[in-house]
C-alpha cells in the first residue's frame, strides 16, 4: 500500500524514535512524538510485518510496576544492509554493515597517494564482493564537505579540494550518500549505540584536521553553515603559530596530529636523544603510533608536545560545554587509544571545571579510534537517508 506524505513523515519520526532509543514501549512513542497512541500501533505493526522492528518483552523497570505491562520495541537486526566508506589521507576504508550497525565485511587500504581512479576502482571491488546482501545504498564519509553541483570536496587541502567525485557516479547504480567524515560519526552514535541519552550531544573529533559535530534535539545542528564545527579554527593563543587558513593561534596548530607530527619531525631533525630515532628511519616515517611509542617510553621531547596538545584540547572542550547545552561530549582520537593520554585529558578537565556543581558536572565519554569508525559512520548516514527521510 502506498502511503501519503503524511503517512510516510509519521512512519520516519516513529522509526527514527525506535533507533534512537529503542527498545521503547508504543506509549512512550506517541508521548515522545506526539503522535496517537492509535497511529502508533498502526504504524508499528506494519513496521512488524515488514520485520522492520520487533517486539522484546515487557518492560520490567521499577518505573513500570502498575497497571498493564509496556511492551518494548526495538530495530530488527539485518533487515537491510548498507556499504559505507571513508576517504582520508591515511587510508580508505570500507565495510558491509546491516541497519542495526553491525559489520559483516571490511577492508582497510593503507595509503601513500590516491587517485579517484584508484578509490573508484577498489570500491567497485568491494561492491562486488558484497553482492549476495543485496546492499540497498552506498554512504561515503568525507575529510569536508560535500559539494553536490560539482561533485567535489569542499575543504581547504589542496589535494581533497581536487579530487573529482563525478566519475563514480558513472560506474554505481545504486544510492550514493555523502557528508562530512564527522557529523555521519554523530548520526552513528546516535543511530547504533544503545544509550537513550542520544538527542543532545557534541562530538569532538581530532585527527589530521580537527572537527566538531553538534547532535541538538536529534538533529545535526547547523546543516547548511559550513563554518559551524570548525573547531581547529578557533584561536587559542593570540599571536601564537600561524595556521594553514592564515590566523594565528588556531587550535589545529597545537593539538591536531598534523601539528603533532610536525613538531615530532622538528625534534627527530634536532635531538640526538629522542626515541624516535629508533622507531623510525626517516623523519617522513613518524606517524602517531610511533609518537605514542615514544611517549610510553619516557621520550621528554614527545611528552611536552603532547602534553600541550591535551592542555589546549582540554581547554577547548571545557570552552565548548559551558557554551553549548549538551547531555554529553564524545572525544574521539587515535591519541587517545593511550591510557596515559586518556588520564592527561580527564585530569585537565577536572581541573577547570569549579563553576558547576557536583550534580552538573560534564559527562565525557572517550571513543575508541579504530580505522574503519568513518566507513562504518557512513553506512549510519545510508539508513539516515535512506531508511529514515526516503
Amino acid at each position: 500500500m502506498k502511503l501519503t506524505k503524511k503517512q510516510q513523515e509519521l512512519r520516519f519520526k516513529i522509526l527514527d524514535k525506535i533507533y534512537s532509543k529503542g527498545p521503547i514501549s508504543r506509549i512512550e512513542i506517541s508521548k515522545e512524538t506526539g503522535i496517537t497512541p492509535a497511529t502508533v500501533s498502526e504504524i508499528t505493526y506494519n513496521m512488524i510485518n515488514e520485520k522492520l522492528i520487533h517486539e522484546v518483552g515487557e518492560d520490567l523497570s521499577p518505573q513500570n510496576k502498575s497497571g498493564r505491562k509496556k511492551i518494548l520495541l526495538n530495530i530488527t537486526p539485518n533487515h537491510s544492509f548498507y556499504i559505507g566508506s571513508e576517504l582520508s589521507t591515511k587510508y580508505i576504508s570500507f565495510c558491509l554493515a546491516n541497519n542495526t550497525g553491525e559489520i559483516f565485511k571490511k577492508n582497510v587500504i593503507e595509503l601513500n597517494q590516491l587517485t579517484e581512479s584508484f578509490y573508484i576502482c577498489k570500491l567497485n571491488e568491494f561492491i562486488e564482493s558484497c553482492k549476495e546482501y543485496n546492499p540497498q545504498a552506498i554512504g561515503i564519509a568525507l575529510p569536508g564537505h560535500f559539494d553536490e553541483k560539482n561533485k567535489r570536496i569542499i575543504t581547504n587541502n589542496a589535494f581533497w579540494k581536487n579530487f573529482n567525485l563525478k566519475e563514480l557516479f558513472k560506474t554505481i547504480t545504486l544510492p550514493v550518500y555523502f557528508k562530512n567524515n564527522v557529523k555521519c560519526m554523530t548520526l552513528a552514535e546516535r543511530l547504533f549505540e544503545s544509550n537513550n541519552n542520544n538527542d543532545n550531544f557534541i562530538f569532538f573529533h581530532i585527527s589530521r584536521g580537527m572537527f566538531c559535530s553538534y547532535m541538538y534535539n536529534g538533529k545535526l545542528y547547523a546543516e547548511n553553515n559550513l563554518l559551524v564545527g570548525e573547531i581547529g579554527h578557533i584561536v587559542v593563543h593570540p599571536n601564537g603559530e600561524l595556521c594553514e587558513c592564515g590566523k594565528r593561534g588556531c587550535l589545529q596548530t597545537y593539538g591536531s596530529e598534523s601539528c603533532i607530527i610536525k613538531k615530532s619531525q622538528i625534534l627527530f631533525d634536532n635531538s640526538n636523544n629522542t626515541y624516535l630515532k629508533q622507531l623510525v628511519s626517516s623523519r617522513d616515517e613518524i606517524t602517531i603510533e610511533s609518537i605514542l611509542k615514544a611517549y610510553k617510553l619516557g621520550d621528554e621531547g614527545v611528552i611536552t608536545i603532547l602534553n600541550s596538545a591535551v592542555r589546549y584540547i582540554s581547554i577547548t572542550i571545557n570552552n565548548l560545554s559551558m557554551m553549548i547545552d549538551s547531555d554529553k561530549v564524545i572525544i574521539h582520537s587515535e591519541l587517545f587509544n593511550e591510557p596515559l593520554l586518556v588520564d592527561l585529558l580527564k585530569e585537565s578537565l577536572n581541573q577547570n571545571i569549579n563553576l558547576l556543581s557536583d550534580n552538573e558536572k560534564q559527562n565525557f565519554i572517550i571513543k575508541k579510534y579504530h580505522d574503519f569508525n568513518g566507513c562504518l559512520a557512513a553506512t549510519a548516514l545510508c539508513i539516515s537517508k535512506y531508511l529514515l527521510m526516503n
